[in-house]
This record gives C-alpha cells, structure tokens and sequence, in this order.
C-alpha cells in the first residue's frame, strides 16, 4: 500500500553531472576491499565542517558516490528481451548523487555498463517536486514515508527519483531508488529500475579497531522475475528493515533483512497475484555475512539464506552457484562500507539471483543503517 509522503524537508534539485568545482564525499578512505590491498587514508571533504549535522550539511558543492545495484529490461516490437543487471562494490562505485548547497540543485549520474544503464539528470526544486497524491509518480514506483521524491522528463520519458531524506542529526548515508519506463510507437520498451545508497564515507583512520556495534535502518529492493515457462519479466519492489551487526576487532559484519514484496508490474501494468509465485504481501528474509581488510573499511561477502514467506509456508530461495549435477545458476553478493565521522552509519548492496518453485528472481538492492 502506498504511503503517505512527508513534506520536503531540504530544498531540492539536480544538476549537470560531476563537474569542476565538487568536493568528493563518496570516495573511499583507501583503495581495495576485503583482500587487503593497501591505500591512503583521505581528510574529510572541503565541504563538509567537523559539527556538520549530516550529510547534506556543507559549505560547497559535494559529489556523493554511489553504491549500485540496478538492472534495465529491453524487450523488443517482436518480444524478444535483453535483461542486465549489476550491483556495484563500494570502492567501485557506478554512479553519484551531486548537491549544491548554493542553488539547492541535485544531480543523478549513472554510469553502469553491466547493468546497461546510463543518465545524467538534473532536479530543480520546487519545480520536480513530487507528492503521493501528485499523480506525477509512476504506479509502480513505491511510496515509502520519509522519503523525498522528484520526477521529470528524461526526454519524454518519465523517471522518478526518491531517497531516504536525513531525519536526525547524524545522517551521514541515504538510501534512494529510482524508476524508468519507456514505451515506444514500434511496441518496444525499455525498463530501468535500481537503488542507490550514497554519503560520506567514514576515512579509514576514523574507522574503529576494537568494540562491536549494532546499525539499525532500512533496505531497499527491486526484484525482477521470470517464471519457468519463459513468459515476459514482470518487476516488483521489496522494502523492509535492515540490521547490521559489525565486530570491529575481527573486521566481520552480519547482515539481516525483514520485508515485504510491493504489487507486481510489467511496464506499469499491474500483474494479478493469481499468476505469480511470490504474490504482493508476501514477506522477505535474508541473512549474510562480509569482512573487509587490514587496509580498508568497504566489506564485502555473500548471503547464507533467503526465502519468501506466503500465507506462512516459507519457499527458500535457492542461490547455489553452477556446480555438476545441479540446474541451479545462482549467487549473491554483499558489499558496503562506513559513513559519517567514526562509522556512525552504514550502508552497502546486495544481490541474490536464484531460483524458486516456478519461477527465477534476481533480487538488487540496498540497506542503510545507524549505530544504536
């Protein structure tokens, strides 16, 4: 069901893409993920104050990186299909989210060859500013309370833009989504959906060495899936909470998602329960584990389980990797990093692709969290 949205509570917009002039707040405190290759920690960004109350709160304009996850669907006038998907890795970011504290402007660059997904948009506030009851936000986009959500034009194709607006002082990452659906005259169509989680990354001689500590927040999904008889692709979203426990002394992070699945879509076009194997309402779990290196704060790892929860019979999604004797073709993937001074946030990634009674998923995504 669809929320009601708060009122925005920074002013908005985007612009251009990562021009001259943008202090880097997405960068990695140093170089390499969870095998260890070695890197230099960086200061804190020129725009950013050592009392800035979160991460929108800077003196100059700031780029943010940001972690990926996010596939596109092109079917063609005689139904063919060309489905990419990719989740990008902390220290190999795939896109940015530019804000410009002067102008109040906020710019969504992509750039993800895997995932065939590439744009470059610009958001003015008030003018792109967007309510539940605008009737400017596509049906199958969700809409989440404390969020904020801009759509244009991207030619004459709508997409919409939401991101998870920092309710406390001490947001230092975001959580956002996006959604692109273009129809065209010959009957073809081109789908593109994705989540991106960006801020200020905490630098490595911030990051703490010994303790444990537990992040509480919220994940972010979209699934694509196919059934077993090959028919068209059909998209849902999946929202949930995310809990993160990190041991800090042994570098290692748990990772547990709780959610529920959105209504089903193809292009807009609602899709009945009846037809699918994990029906809206349905719930969502997934557990993992990652780590990350001496010389770096990005971790990165893979799931343990996952499963969809219907009418309480549970079906385990089944993400075994290709191996003899098996049809399963499956994996999963996690990779995050720390945000804000002294890791007070993180946020990462994830994928699972695997399969189900009937039907394939591929499941990209996101998750934030806070230090309890």
């Amino acid at each position: 069901m669809r929320s009601l949205i708060v009122a925005l509570a920074l002013p908005l917009a985007a612009c251009g893409g990562a021009g001259d002039g943008l202090s880097s707040a997405g960068s990695s405190a140093a170089t390499g993920g969870a095998s260890g290759t070695t890197g230099i920690a960086l200061p804190p960004p020129a725009g950013s104050t050592a009392t800035q109350a979160n991460m929108f709160d800077v003196t100059a304009a700031t780029k943010f990186d940001a972690v990926s996850a996010m596939h596109s669907l092109s079917v063609s006038a005689t139904k063919s299909e060309l489905y990419q998907g990719n989740a990008s890795t902390a220290d190999s970011p795939a896109g940015s989210i530019s804000y410009d504290p002067r102008d109040g402007i906020f710019v969504m660059t992509l750039a993800d060859a895997k995932a065939d997904i590439t744009r470059n948009i610009t958001f003015q506030d008030p003018g792109h500013r967007t309510t539940a009851d605008s009737g400017r936000v596509e049906p199958q986009v969700p809409l989440l309370a404390g969020f904020n959500y801009l759509s244009v034009l991207d030619g004459e194709t709508p997409l919409t833009f939401f991101y998870q607006r920092p309710n406390s002082v001490g947001s230092f990452v975001s959580l956002a989504g996006f959604e692109r659906n273009e129809k065209r005259a010959d009957g073809s169509s081109t789908s593109e959906q994705g989540v991106l989680v960006f801020g200020t990354r905490t630098p490595l001689f911030q990051t703490p060495t010994k303790g444990t500590a537990r992040f509480d927040g919220q994940f972010l999904a979209t699934i694509m899936a196919q059934r077993d008889d090959f028919s068209e692709r059909a998209q849902q979203w999946l929202a949930g909470s995310s809990a993160v426990d990190v041991d800090f002394a042994s570098r290692k992070v748990a990772l547990t998602l709780s959610g529920t699945v959105g209504q089903t879509f193809i292009q807009n076009g609602p899709v009945a329960n009846t037809a699918l194997s994990v029906p809206a309402g349905s719930t969502f779990n997934a557990t993992g584990t990652a780590s990350w290196g001496t010389f770096s704060n990005a971790f990165s790892g893979k799931f343990a389980a996952a499963s969809f929860t219907t009418d309480g019979k549970v079906t385990p999604v089944d993400f075994t990797s290709v191996s003899a004797g098996t049809s399963t073709a499956g994996a999963s993937s996690i990779d995050g990093a720390f945000y804000g001074p002294d890791a007070k946030n993180v946020g990462g990634n994830f994928r699972i692709v695997g399969g189900i009674p009937n039907q394939r998923v591929d499941i990209l995504g996101g998750f934030t969290g806070t230090k309890k």
